[in-house]
This record gives structure tokens, C-alpha cells and sequence, in this order.
């Protein structure tokens, strides 16, 4: 049988082999969004507006004061619910027992997804995974976002809409 400090001088040997493995996955990220724009995203997000341009049209499709969160990880995970200020409640007080015209305004004043991102510091933009979504269509969908971020503010423009036209979406880092 080895001696305590016989095996106490392979831990460090141990510890290199961890934290290079995490040294390499944390690298990976890094590689994805070379001056830090990723880790300027990692984070909450309020939604302040978010607007459509369509055939020279501007159209608030959530309505004025529309509601949203983003969430941005640091492993690249990303959520965003996009909302009308006020949807109806169900009468029946039951999710599953809408009817058609409440089925039809929670579709028509929502959306959201979720799944994976990539920063790109060099083209400025957000390309996502989506894994899931409200709006079907988009489930296992590829698509490319444009980011301007300025201290607090992030603003992103979606030229792949749900209802058409480019989307314009204002957010504020969460306090």
C-alpha cells in the first residue's frame, strides 16, 4: 500500500488535468466572441420596445408597454418572452380550457424560445440555435441577429420577424 504522501503528490498532477479541461471549455467560449462582446451579453435583459418594419410600416406587435426578458449565459443558453402589456384571462381559469378568441390573443400577443447562442464580435451579431419555440415554425431553427450594445442598453434587430418585416428590439440589463 503507497504511502499518504505518496498519493498526496499525484493531487496536483490531478488538479492540472481539471483545470486544464476547464481552462480548454472556458477557452472555447472565449473563441467564439474574441474582445469580450459574449461577456458583455452574459446576463438579464428587460425589454423597453420592441418595434416591426414591414413594407415601410412601423407596428408595435405587442402593443405600447410590451413586456419581455432575455436571458443571455455564460455557457452560450439563451431564453427571450416577448408579451403584450395585458393578455386576457381565461375564463375558466385553465390554460388548456381557452377559448378560441383567448387561445387566439395569448398566440397573437406572445412569443418566446430558447436554446443556444454565438456571439461574433467582428460581425457584431447573435447567431442562435433556437431548440424551442412558441411560434413552432422556428423549432431547430438557425438565425443571425444583429447587436449594438451600449453600456446598459442592447439593442437587436431581427431581420426573420414571426410576423414579417425587421424586428427592432430594445432592452435594458436588469437591475
Amino acid at each position: 500500500m503507497k504511502s499518504f504522501s505518496t498519493r498526496l503528490s499525484k493531487i496536483p498532477l490531478l488538479f492540472v488535468a481539471v483545470a486544464a479541461v476547464l481552462g480548454l471549455h472556458t477557452h472555447a467560449f472565449a473563441q467564439q466572441a474574441p474582445g469580450g462582446m459574449a461577456q458583455s451579453l452574459v446576463g438579464a435583459w428587460t425589454l423597453d420596445s420592441v418595434v416591426v418594419e414591414q413594407d415601410g410600416k412601423k407596428t408595435e406587435p405587442f402593443g405600447s408597454g410590451s413586456r419581455g426578458s432575455l436571458m443571455l449565459s455564460a455557457d452560450g443558453r439563451f431564453m427571450v418572452i416577448l408579451m403584450r402589456a395585458s393578455l386576457p384571462k381565461f375564463a375558466a381559469n385553465n390554460r388548456t380550457k381557452g377559448t378560441a378568441e383567448e387561445n387566439q390573443a395569448v398566440v397573437q400577443g406572445s412569443i418566446a424560445y430558447f436554446g443556444r447562442y454565438t456571439a461574433n464580435e467582428a460581425d457584431k451579431t447573435l447567431s442562435l440555435h433556437i431548440d424551442g419555440s412558441t411560434f413552432p415554425n422556428w423549432d431547430a431553427e438557425n438565425q443571425k441577429r444583429v447587436v449594438t450594445l451600449a453600456g446598459d442598453e442592447l439593442k437587436i434587430a431581427n431581420a426573420s420577424a414571426a410576423i414579417g418585416g425587421t424586428s427592432y428590439q430594445v432592452w435594458k440589463r436588469a437591475k
